[in-house]
C-alpha cells in the first residue's frame, strides 16, 4: 500500500491540514520566530539528539522490528505531529486556558491552567492524526504494537517541534545571555523527554488502533480499551504539566516523570507480551519450518535469549559480533516475514560467514537457531 493515495478524499484532508497547520503557526508565532533570532538556533544540535535518542528507544522498544511495514505511517504521523499539532495547539491552548482563567480565576490558572488544557487539546489533536493515518494504513495495523508506533512517532514529531518552540520564547525571554538559556532549557527537554509527548502518544495510538482492527470483539470491549489507554495517555500529560509539590528540588521535579516512566512501563509491558504471544504463534505454523525448528527459533523470543544464542554462534563460527547480530536480523525478518498476505522467502545476509549459506551445517540446530 502506497502511502500517496489519490482516490481517497481522507488523504487530501491530511494533505490540507499539513498545509494549513504551518500557515496557522506562523499567523501566531511569526514575529516570535523572527525576533528570537540566531540564538533560538544555539539549541538545533540537542535538539536533533532527542530527536536520535528517543528514535533509539522506539527501535528498542520494537523486538520483532513491526517498524518495518511502518515507514510511511510513521514518517506521516510524525509530519502531522509537527505541523498540524504545532498550528492548533497553540491555537487550542491560548481559548482554553482563558476559559479556565474565566471559570476559575487567575491564581487558579497560574498553577493549574496547563495541567487541564494540555492534555484535552494537545493530545486530542494528536489522536485525530492517529487516527487519520491509522484508517489510511488500515491493511497495516494488526497488532497492538503498530499502534504504539503510530502513536509514538505522531508524538515525536510534536515534541521535536514543541522544543523547537520552546527555545524561540527562551531566547526572547532572556536578553542578557539567551544562548546559555537557550542551551540550559534543551537540555532540560531532553531529560524530561523520556515521558513526554512520544510516550503519551504511543499509549493513545494502541487505545486508536484496537478500537479500529479488533473487529472481531464487541463494541464493549473495544470502546473499554480505547478508553483504558486514552486515560493513562490523559493522566500522563495531566501529570506531567501538574504544579511541582513542595520538597526536595530533584524530587518535586522528577518523581511526575518516574510515574509518568512507571505508567507507560505497565502499558508497554502488556503490549510486549501481546507481541510474544503473536511471535510465537507465528514460529508454530508449519511455514517457519523452511526457516528453521520451533525449539530453534524460540530464542528470538526475548533479548537476554538473543544475546545467548549470538555469543553462541560466534563461538562456534568465529563471526563478529556485526555478523551475529546480522544474521539474527536475518532470521527474524524471515520469520515476521510469513505473517504477510504474500509469503516471501528471503535469504541470509551475504558477505559474512563461511558457506553459501552464511551458517555451516548444524550449527542452527545445535545452538538454537
Amino acid at each position: 500500500m502506497s502511502w500517496f493515495q489519490p482516490r481517497s478524499l481522507l488523504f487530501w484532508v491530511y494533505c490540507l491540514a499539513v498545509v494549513i497547520g504551518p500557515l496557522l503557526f506562523l499567523v501566531q508565532a511569526a514575529g516570535q520566530v523572527l525576533f528570537a533570532g540566531v540564538p533560538a538556533l544555539a539549541a538545533l544540535p540537542i535538539t536533533a539528539l532527542t530527536l536520535l535518542v528517543i528514535g533509539r528507544i522506539l527501535f528498542a522498544l520494537d523486538p520483532f522490528r513491526a517498524r518495518r511495514r511502518l515507514l510511511a505511517p510513521m514518517a506521516m504521523g510524525a509530519i502531522w505531529g509537527a505541523t498540524v499539532w504545532t498550528g492548533l495547539a497553540m491555537w487550542a491552548n491560548d481559548h482554553l486556558s482563558r476559559t479556565i482563567t474565566n471559570l476559575f480565576g487567575d491564581r487558579f490558572a497560574v498553577s493549574w491552567s496547563a495541567a487541564f488544557t494540555a492534555p484535552i487539546d494537545e493530545e486530542y489533536i494528536k489522536a485525530i492524526g492517529i487516527a487519520v493515518v491509522a484508517i489510511l494504513f488500515r491493511p497495516r495495523l494488526t497488532r497492538p504494537m503498530h499502534g504504539l508506533l503510530l502513536g509514538a512517532a505522531v508524538g515525536l514529531g510534536a515534541q521535536i517541534a514543541e522544543d523547537c518552540l520552546y527555545s524561540t520564547q527562551t531566547a526572547l525571554s532572556s536578553p542578557q545571555d539567551p544562548v546559555v538559556d537557550v542551551l540550559l532549557v534543551a537540555v532540560l527537554r531532553l531529560v524530561t523527554a523520556l515521558t513526554s509527548h512520544w510516550a503519551m502518544s504511543a499509549l493513545a495510538g494502541v487505545s486508536i488502533v484496537l478500537a479500529l482492527i479488533r473487529t472481531d470483539r464487541s463494541w464493549g470491549w473495544r470502546l473499554g480499551v480505547f478508553a483504558l489507554f486514552y486515560a493513562l495517555a490523559f493522566a500522563m500529560h495531566f501529570l506531567f504539566d501538574s504544579p511541582r509539590p513542595p520538597g526536595p528540588a530533584l524530587l518535586s521535579t522528577y518523581l511526575p516523570i518516574l510515574i509518568d516512566l512507571v505508567v507507560f512501563a505497565l502499558a508497554y509491558a502488556w503490549v510486549l507480551r501481546t507481541e510474544r504471544h503473536w511471535f510465537r504463534e507465528l514460529i508454530a505454523r508449519p511455514a517457519a519450518r523452511g526457516v528453521g525448528s520451533e525449539a530453534g527459533l524460540a530464542p528470538l523470543l526475548t533479548y537476554h535469549r538473543r544475546r545467548k544464542a549470538r555469543q553462541a554462534l560466534r563461538h562456534s563460527t568465529g563471526w563478529s559480533r556485526k555478523q551475529a547480530k546480522l544474521y539474527e536480523r536475518s532470521l527474524l525478518d524471515r520469520v515476521t516475514d510469513l505473517d504477510l498476505a504474500v509469503s516471501q522467502q528471503i535469504s541470509p545476509p551475504s558477505g559474512f560467514g563461511p558457506g553459501a549459506g552464511g551458517l555451516p551445517p548444524q550449527v542452527g540446530a545445535r545452538y538454537g537457531w
